[in-house]
């Protein structure tokens, strides 16, 4: 059966059992627990593991779990920990700073006797990929223009980044060492650009058989590109744009391979990079030449430097501009709406920090286990954060954490802005695509979780009478598409969205369609 049609039945037969169910007189929560049970418990998922909780917030009852307590991969539910612990924290209107500095004089002929010194605060979003007003190339050019318009001409030191923020380990995560090259696994720090990843545009050649074209969106001298790109026959001899990425753990020599048709459109790639403060400083003396400002000295990460003490002394140090990050509302949208690994691994060291004075994610654990405990009521002992975003294989949640946390933020005076930033059923972010056509359409708020072998849905939707319920599902270990997963957990959202305490249900809606991402 094609996809779109096997997600259709898929959700359909789960409403005409509602529908079947009801006319039988059947109690609503006993009904529930039938339906729920049918959809995890088919054979499919006779490998598998679920964890299900599903409970009505305006009465605080639990109407259906499945091992609730015990422990699960999250994937990608792992960000909703780090935003709700985060917005506790910090509130949402909280800015990180990064400071563009000088550690010297500048001569009347404009000449700065020492060096430009790049202090990083954390913040994730120096980059205009999901932060449109503030593209990558304007931070730079606004960075570089202020440095002009305080007298400076020529550098006669370094420009140099500092970012001590945070621990100097970028690779901490515990994540597969061949995710790293994927912009999904970009290393974090306390300086970073461009979400610490490269940018360029593939186009075709002229002709089959012609190497493919590379052209950078983001010029630099710090990544290079070996060009394996292939151009071949049209779309319509059925060939298909395939591009690979390949990059050394420590190195920026980047080399694309694949094919692209000759008449296929441009093809946009993006990749991580290694060490993001050198290429933070790399980038931002790239600009000052281009504004006409000669560094003798080059681009240094402060930590190479033997007297970085010295050159980085605060007592020495003259702010020349302070750039601000959007508000950590906007921040928390950009980690759940489309999922952003590097933006919630930062925020999760900026958690560790606040709390544990260590800016690492061995801190961020303890931190937001104690948020778990102290704040939403659960025993977390079994709770395991490995990273900020859910891509170690090394996270463990049980579904009750998950409740607990949902179950807080609902009550939260930040609730408002916690919610705002979850996905929307069938309207955007990771399930823009999902439940179209159903009541859980533009119902649905919840965020997505996704590793091999590993599928996660939790959040809010309101029932038909109008209450307002949480729910998490996890799925671990199964080996049948991940579009079955999609549709099984649609499918229990789609009965919380035609749930009725009273077991008088109208009859549901009739979904047109049903697909998932």
């Amino acid at each position: 059966m094609p996809g779109s049609w096997r997600r259709w039945a898929c959700v359909v037969v789960t409403v005409c059992m509602a529908m079947r169910l009801a006319a039988a007189g059947e109690d609503a929560d006993a009904r529930l627990k039938t339906e729920m049970d049918a959809i995890v418990e088919a054979p499919q998922w006779s490998n598998a593991r679920w964890g299900v909780i599903v409970a009505d917030l305006d009465t605080s009852r639990v109407l259906y779990e499945r091992d609730a307590a015990k422990g699960f991969m999250p994937a990608s539910n792992m960000k909703l920990f780090t935003t709700a612990a985060a917005l506790e924290l910090f509130g949402p209107d909280h800015r990180f700073e990064t400071r563009i500095c000088r550690n010297g004089p500048i001569a009347r002929d404009g000449t700065l006797r020492g060096d430009i010194v790049v202090i990083g605060g954390g913040d994730p979003a120096l980059s205009g990929r999901y932060v449109e007003d503030t593209p990558t190339t304007v931070i730079l050019r606004q960075w570089a223009e202020a440095i002009r318009k305080s007298g400076v001409r020529r550098i006669t030191g370094a420009i140099i980044g500092l970012d001590d923020i945070y621990p100097d380990d970028p690779r901490e995560g515990t994540w597969q060492l061949d995710y790293y090259q994927e912009w999904y696994a970009a290393e974090s720090g306390g300086l970073a650009i461009n979400d610490n990843c490269w940018d360029a545009v593939v186009y075709p050649g002229p002709k089959a058989g012609a190497p493919a074209r590379i052209k950078p969106w983001l010029p630099t001298r710090y990544v290079t590109f070996r060009n394996e790109v292939l151009t071949t026959l049209p779309v319509a001899a059925g060939t298909t744009t395939t591009i690979e990425i390949a990059r050394p753990l420590d190195g920026n020599q980047v080399t694309l391979s694949g094919v692209i048709p000759v008449d296929a459109p441009p093809s946009k790639q993006w990749g991580s990079i290694h060490d993001g403060t050198l290429f933070t400083v790399t980038m931002l003396r790239e600009e000052l030449s281009r504004q006409g400002v000669a560094v003798r000295g080059g681009a240094r990460d402060a930590d190479a430097l033997p007297d970085k003490a010295r050159r980085t002394d605060p007592a020495r140090l003259v702010t020349l501009h302070t750039h601000w990050s959007p508000p950590l509302s906007r921040i928390l949208a950009i980690i759940n709406k489309p999922s952003q690994n590097f933006y919630a691994d930062m925020l999760a060291r900026a958690i560790g920090l606040k709390v544990k004075g260590r800016g690492d994610y061995e801190s961020a654990e303890t931190a937001v286990r104690d948020f778990l405990t102290s704040s939403c009521g659960v025993d977390a002992s079994g709770f395991r954060m490995a990273d900020g975003s859910g891509l170690s294989r090394q996270n463990l949640v049980e579904p009750r954490h998950t409740m607990a946390l949902l179950r807080h933020m609902a009550d939260s005076q930040y609730s408002k802005v916690f919610e705002d930033s979850l996905p929307v059923a069938g309207v955007d972010g990771t399930i823009r695509s999902r439940m179209r056509g159903t009541p859980a359409e533009n119902n649905a708020r919840a965020k997505t979780g996704f590793i091999g072998r590993v599928r996660a849905l939790s959040g809010y939707v309101t029932s038909a009478d109008r209450r307002r319920i949480a729910f998490t599902f996890m799925a671990n270990n199964f080996t049948v598409p991940v579009s079955r997963a999609n549709d099984a957990q649609d499918s229990m959202t789609l009965l919380l969205a035609n749930y009725r305490a009273s077991g008088t249900a109208d009859t549901p809606t009739s979904p047109t369609a049903s697909t998932g991402h």
